[in-house]
C-alpha cells in the first residue's frame, strides 16, 4: 500500500465518519424555542389610561 492509498483510505474514512456525524446531529437537534419579546402595543398598554394634571386631557 502506498502512502496514496493510505492517505486516499484515511480521507476517504474521514469523510464518511463526518458525513454520519452530520446526519445524526441533525436528526437528534432540537432547537430551543425563541422568548417572545413583547410588542409595543402590550407593552404601553395602559399607560395612557390615567390623566396626569397640565397634559390637557380631562381627567373626569
Amino acid at each position: 500500500m502506498t502512502s496514496d492509498e493510505l492517505l486516499g483510505t484515511v480521507l476517504g474514512i474521514a469523510i464518511v465518519v463526518l458525513l454520519i456525524a452530520v446526519i445524526l446531529a441533525a436528526m437528534f437537534y432540537r432547537p430551543t424555542p425563541h422568548k417572545k419579546t413583547r410588542s409595543r402595543t402590550t407593552f404601553t398598554h395602559g399607560i395612557d389610561d390615567a390623566s396626569v394634571d397640565g397634559d390637557g386631557s380631562r381627567g373626569e
